[in-house]
């Protein structure tokens, strides 16, 4: 029997880049990893057995459809694209709010809409604690989480007695290119160096850490798999016990 396709997108860096690779993993899955930036697919994937690698930028409203097309028998969907910006709440203007909304909630509707329709049976949705909780100067971030989190939980409930599952992952702070970028705007904006504003984040924590994107692959791979088909419409974090619920 071959093994499953699993569309992943934001799959040439971070997080995304983790689960794709996780999935390959003992060739458990096969991937359609998804992403806006070829050159970054390619040094990522170029040569990999049972991977099959899209260029697309996923809030495209015909996005959907070219994956459903591309991979018609995916068994898994990984909604992991997304984006991340701070600023005060006089900064936070319409355009902000729209870009937040539109690759983290209205993308991964549409994607979701598209190809639980031709047959995907498992939706793993990456969120955030910021889904869970409020921070200061990301209203617009987590706005379009708490959208996202509220989708998997209604949709959970929608698709349970056709056997489908809707599942957020809501890590805390993980070590990938924009946990970097977090650093340099804290650095520039508040004069800590590099590891002071690191300490910073990683206190939000009680185990006082960061974590790896290798910790949230596992579970997303865990969520996929036949074991998990009742766990169902849950918001799972990691983040060392940041968030109790």
């Amino acid at each position: 029997m071959e093994s499953p396709w699993i569309i992943v997108t934001g799959a040439s860096r971070g997080i995304g880049l983790a689960v794709a690779r996780e999935l390959l993993r003992d060739a458990a899955f096969r991937v359609v990893a998804v992403a806006r930036d070829e050159a970054a697919l390619k040094a990522a994937f170029g040569g990999s057995a049972g991977v099959q690698v899209v260029v697309q930028d996923v809030t495209d409203a015909s996005a959907g459809e070219r994956l459903a097309e591309v991979c018609p028998a995916a068994w898994g969907l990984v909604n992991n694209a997304g984006l991340a910006e701070s600023a005060p709440l006089k900064q936070t203007d319409d355009d902000l709010l729209r870009r937040h909304m539109e690759l983290n909630f209205y993308a991964p509707m549409r994607l979701t809409r598209a190809l639980v329709a031709k047959g995907v049976r498992r939706v793993v949705n990456l969120c955030s604690t910021a889904a869970l909780t409020g921070y200061p100067y990301v209203s617009a971030y987590a706005a379009s989480k708490h959208a996202l989190l509220g989708a998997t939980r209604s949709l959970a409930r929608e698709f349970a007695a056709k056997g489908v599952t809707f599942n957020a992952v809501c890590p805390g702070y993980v070590r990938t290119e924009m946990f970097e970028r977090t650093l340099e705007n804290i650095a520039a904006k508040t004069g800590l160096d590099r590891a002071g504003a690191e300490s910073k984040l990683a206190q939000l924590s009680p185990q006082g850490r960061v974590f790896e994107p290798g910790e949230v692959a596992a579970l997303v791979r865990y969520l996929l798999g036949p074991q998990a088909a009742g766990i169902n419409g849950q918001a799972l974090s990691i983040d060392g016990g940041e968030v109790a619920h």
